[in-house]
């Protein structure tokens, strides 16, 4: 586990900023240029040298930052690498090159900043080291503020690689090129093999050498090394390293980069039978291999203690109709408002009277998610949270966000959300079921459900910010509807729109919902079962009950890509694929495609 001082120590070489001069022609020289150096390009040297790819992200007007992990052959000690940034796909012309040392403080991993480079333009990069050369990598800036363009990019989240493929992101690829990918979370998971969710396959296992175990034979990520492998592992994969080779990306992190339904630095692996689970060392070491993994304009300061070592949350401006606001729900978010570890009979400390104990919302025992972060019975949740009332984005964050989106100019406001908005209800008042499950339940209060306060609170804050439209990941589906202040009266007209996409291979959430009914309705004699099993009627009963939804897809994988059409309109695109736990792909993906035209805050089929 690194020590602060350790993390401190590291920050010294990983960022190097160089300003963008045109160099002349190419050279194949070590830097020093004395005499010339062929480098390998042979894919096994590549593969040996580098074996995560490379990769580039938070494109500015006049910046980027280009990534890769460079191996010494050794296996230990310092590498020189030496980048290259051409102005050209051939590198006849390089505008930036230098070198910089990494060791195994940072894992080996290089980030570089070009300054001064020109607004809207393609650029090439590279590396050298240890003799071979990385493949050539392609960029692009954002336009300036003002640049009228129309604007192409896509949204993902959720790729869990054990026991999966990366079959969405194949299909990705031979789509139309897109300016870059915003990926909204659950970059890696925590876990090796978790049973409510995690499948396996010979050739797609995950090994943590540390851990903590959370299940028999299961672990979850604890140290810097178990965090730094994730990410070595899950950049192993061909498809991902091409995407990140071909587009920049602009990244933010959800729970699973530490810890499944974290809050600050709090997991939930036990759901609090061993006690309090909050865990800053743990923390600390997600944070670090995240900033060590993504190419991210973003500061990590070990001189700081968490959550402000590490500030992720920020706004790109991509041309004269794109703001993209990006915030971080997980770092500042307070806990669930029914804790795991509580009793049935419990109520909020200091409660009123009358106010309903955790039995009422749906807790049916301590020490579970159930009637904690999911099945909660709505109408004894919603007067718990409201006397509750936790938080999400913390004040500092919501204000800045809040103050941002009102003073955007941009034609259409994005914004760059990790869970979803989007009420989301079962009515289980059917024959069947038994007085206990009656009622109208919210299936996941980790998501905004279980923060309704401060949901109406930022909802009607953006009530007047025109054109407002959130992209969402997490919860491994397809829905697009609209927003409202009040989900339960809402007003004539919606505020907003928000599109969510499916998980790139994770277990889509309908598939996740029938495990835990499972476990209280095997036999399927209250009815819950079949409801849950059958998508058709799982979607059927989420449309019901939450007529915002204008689409509904909950077994699904895929990504969704954006098209903005200057101030006129924008056109979303779900792009599905089918099995992703086969490792051949067929080819196969089909499209549904939305649009919402500029001050309608309407979902329409295009």
């Amino acid at each position: 586990m690194a020590s602060r001082i350790a993390r401190r120590d590291f920050l010294a070489g990983l960022v190097v900023t160089v300003a963008v001069s045109p160099l002349g022609c190419s050279s194949d020289d070590d830097g020093g240029g004395e005499r010339p150096i062929t480098y390998s390009t042979d894919p096994a040297d590549q593969a040996l040298v580098y074996p995560q790819g490379i990769a580039s992200g938070d494109p500015k007007p006049d910046s980027v930052i280009l990534w890769t992990r460079a191996l010494p052959k050794s296996g230990s000690g310092s590498v020189k690498v030496i980048y290259e940034v051409a102005s050209d796909a051939a590198f006849a012309t390089l505008i930036a090159t230098g070198s910089v040392d990494v060791d195994e403080s940072t894992d080996w991993t290089v980030r570089i900043k070009p300054t001064g480079l020109t607004a809207y333009t393609a650029y090439y990069y590279r590396f050298k080291a240890e003799g071979t050369q990385s493949i050539d990598g392609r960029t692009k800036t954002a336009p300036a503020p003002d640049q009228d363009v129309s604007v192409r990019f896509a949204f993902a989240s959720c790729q869990d690689f054990v026991g999966r493929y990366y079959h969405s992101w194949k299909a990705f690829l031979a789509e139309a090129p897109v300016d870059f990918v915003v990926w909204l979370g659950d970059y890696i998971y925590e876990t090796d093999g978790d049973p409510d969710f995690q499948t396996t396959a010979p050739d797609r296992k995950i090994t943590i050498p540390d851990g903590i175990e959370i299940a028999p034979k299961v672990k979850a990520a604890k140290s810097l090394e178990d965090y730094r492998g994730l990410y070595r592992q899950y950049r192993s994969d061909e498809h991902l390293q091409k995407v990140h080779a071909t587009y920049p990306f602009i990244i933010i992190w959800d729970d699973h980069e530490f810890a499944n339904d974290s809050w600050g630095d709090h997991s939930t692996d036990f759901n609090e039978k061993k006690g309090d689970e909050k865990s800053t060392a743990r923390r600390e070491n997600a944070n670090q291999a995240w900033f060590e993994y993504q190419p991210a304009d973003v500061t990590f300061d070990a001189n700081k203690a968490f959550p402000d070592d590490l500030v992720i949350y920020r706004t790109l401006r991509y041309g004269k109709h794109v703001e993209l606001f990006l915030t971080d729900q997980r770092s500042y978010r307070d806990d669930h408002c029914i804790p795991e570890g509580a009793k049935t009979s419990d109520k909020p400390a200091g409660a009123p009277a009358d106010m309903p104990t955790y039995d009422e919302a749906g807790k049916l025992s301590a020490n579970s998610s159930l009637g904690s972060r999911n099945f909660c019975k709505k109408e004894a949740f919603d007067k718990i949270e409201a006397f509750v009332k936790p938080k999400v984005l913390g004040d500092k964050q919501k204000k800045w966000f809040v103050d941002g989106m009102k003073a955007s100019t941009a034609s259409w406001k994005f914004w760059g959300n990790e869970t979803q908005l989007l009420q989301m209800t079962v009515d289980l008042t059917l024959p069947a079921v038994p007085i206990l499950f009656q009622g109208i339940w919210y299936l996941t209060v980790d998501q905004w459900d279980g923060f309704r306060t401060e949901r109406k609170e930022v909802l009607q804050a953006l009530s007047g910010v025109e054109n407002l439209v959130v992209l969402t990941g997490d919860i491994h589906a397809f829905y697009a509807g609209e927003l409202h202040v009040d989900f339960d009266a809402p007003g004539a007209k919606p505020i907003g729109v928000e599109y969510v996409c499916a998980g790139i291979s994770s277990s889509p959430f309908q598939e996740i919902v029938a495990t835990q009914v499972l476990g209280l309705d095997a036999d399927g004699k209250f009815g819950l079962k079949e409801l849950a099993e059958d998508v058709t009627k799982f979607d059927a009963a989420v449309t019901g009950a939450n007529p915002h939804y204008k689409h509904v897809d909950s077994f699904a994988h895929g990504i969704a890509i954006v098209d903005v059409n200057a101030d006129q309109d924008i056109q979303v695109t779900f792009l599905k694929v089918a099995d992703v736990k086969t490792k051949a792909f067929d080819g196969k993906a089909t499209k549904t495609v939305f649009k919402t035209v500029a001050g309608s805050n309407k979902v329409e089929k295009a």
